[in-house]
């Protein structure tokens, strides 16, 4: 008969019996942490690597923070595997985080930063402190309402290539689309021309999909639950490794040939004079501050950014405007398809500002109050994150709470922005309760973070989407299909927050006699 002698020594079984005694005990002291310091906590398990898996669960993740404020109240830890965080929900700690105390807490996150590839890892999103610093300052006058006013004839022309593209819908397919792929291009053609004066044109589907668009939907395949990830959430010290091989974990190959494409636009800039002198778009900015990567890792100046780091911001800026604008675009024409009497006021409100203008430009776009809370309220119900983080550099104590250094505070920012203590049937699309956005806490509706760290792109995006949805309903009647499905819509987290389902809505000319 077989007996486990005849595999092992009583030795080695005894030392294996050891080992494991030992990992588990490691393991469980580990997670006594939230234990120790009295902060309430669902208890971890390793199936569920402490907490990860269930804040991330297709079904039930997104309903995860305010199932956990109810359960706990609003200050809860969890482990991601081993490592300890906190969540808070209170509005009033979330605004000392991010505002007064901004100082203790100036990072989002300080693992998973290395993992893009050499240039992604040099994004603003991902460095801190005084390189942080430097880019944000470099960046910033990019966005400015000047800029922007000079941008918005590109978002006109990229705009009226998506009309043009719902006409040859109409044509083959009774005004059937793509949500999701309309949009997406719609706003990458924006970015790619506004950022870098480089023609994409990648809504003309008469043709085959363009290069551009398949890496970037490639780069925004990846998987929270891919083995190399995981093991960087098992074991962060193999994010050095990761780091040390130059290797992106999301979109193999897409990364690199982002970079080859920015290459060749810094250029084909760099010999063209005549361009270099005229062009006011990020790419120029950031070209006409370069500096050394010596000079860069000095930390002696305040501006400029070395070459990786303009390849690094440039796809950045690329990759945000393909997935979270395009995103944005493609829910607001959803829910304005689901609610045909929101769509018909806003399009009254539309037609009178043009008819009262004559154009559509950056002014008469910003006057449309009713087409800012349609967009507003589309930030809110399809929130583009699911989680944000900021980490504290010392010990401090806020309301009465310790928050240990080191410590990730993650921020529930879809959970706060779903929450019906804040909001009246907040699974609904009410645009009606963002008519006065100051009663609005800047930390319960938080779509581009708060803070020093939000999103600097935030004006720019947000008159790209006002611009091209303004200029589309001016045109066009958005009805769903057939096989379009019922909101709310059900969402699903990977790298982004997007629709379960790649709906199909249907474009009808308007009669405007």
């Amino acid at each position: 008969m077989w007996t486990p002698l005849d595999l092992f020594s009583l030795e080695t079984w005894a030392l294996l019996g050891s080992i494991v005694a030992l990992a588990w005990y490691y393991v469980h002291r580990k997670w006594q942490y939230h234990k120790e310091l009295n902060i309430p906590h669902d208890p971890p398990s390793l199936l569920q690597l402490g907490d990860f898996r269930k804040q991330f669960d297709k079904d039930t993740g997104f309903e995860y923070d305010n199932q956990m404020k109810k359960k706990h109240g609003p200050i809860w830890g969890s482990y991601t595997f081993l490592r300890p965080s906190i969540t808070i929900h209170d509005p009033d700690m979330l605004r000392q985080i991010f505002i007064k105390e901004f100082h203790t807490f100036p990072v989002r996150q300080r693992q998973l930063t290395k993992i893009s590839g050499k240039e992604l890892n040099e994004g603003l999103t991902a460095v801190e402190g005084s390189q942080w610093k430097r880019i944000r300052s470099s960046l910033t006058p990019t966005f400015s309402t000047s800029k922007l006013k000079q941008m918005v004839y590109i978002m006109d022309r990229c705009a009226n290539n998506a009309i043009a593209s719902l006409d040859r819908k109409i044509k083959s397919s009774d005004g059937v689309f793509n949500s999701k792929t309309i949009f997406s291009r719609l706003s990458l053609d924006i970015i790619c021309s506004s950022a870098f004066s480089t023609e994409v044109n990648s809504q003309d589907d008469s043709v085959k999909e363009p290069e551009i668009a398949k890496q970037a939907k490639n780069l925004f395949s990846g998987s929270l639950f891919s083995p190399l990830l995981l093991l960087c959430f098992i074991f962060p010290p193999f994010e050095k490794v990761i780091e040390y091989f130059n290797i992106s974990l999301f979109g193999k190959g897409s990364v690199g040939y982002f970079k080859a494409l920015t290459n060749h636009v810094i250029g084909a800039r760099q010999s063209d004079s005549e361009m270099k002198s005229k062009r006011v778009d990020l790419m120029q900015l950031m070209l006409n501050g370069e500096i050394s990567e010596e000079k860069a890792k000095s930390n002696t100046v305040e501006k400029g950014m070395d070459r990786n780091e303009i390849i690094g911001n440039s796809i950045l800026m690329i990759l945000a405007g393909f997935e979270n604008t395009g995103n944005t675009m493609s829910f607001l024409a959803y829910s304005l398809a689901q609610y045909p009497e929101i769509q018909r006021k806003l399009q009254k409100e539309i037609d009178e500002t043009y008819e009262r203008k004559g154009k559509f430009d950056y002014d008469s776009v910003s006057e449309m109050k009713y087409l800012d809370m349609c967009v507003n309220e589309t930030l809110r119900l399809y929130n583009p994150t699911l989680r944000n983080a900021r980490i504290c550099d010392k010990q401090i104590t806020i309301n009465g709470f310790t928050i240990p250094k080191g410590m990730q505070i993650n921020v529930p920012s879809f959970g706060l922005a779903h929450d019906p203590e804040y909001w009246d049937e907040p699974e609904l699309f009410k645009p009606d309760r963002m008519e006065d956005m100051s009663q609005i806490d800047t930390m319960v509706y938080q779509p581009f973070g708060g803070g020093p760290r939000n999103c600097i792109a935030m004006r720019f995006a947000l008159m790209e989407v006002k611009f091209s949805i303004a200029k589309l309903l001016h045109q066009f009647n958005l009805e769903p299909t057939e096989d379009t499905p019922e909101p709310p819509l059900k969402l699903a987290f990977g790298v982004s927050v997007r629709p379960v389902v790649d709906y199909n809505l249907r474009a009808v000319r308007r009669n405007q006699e």
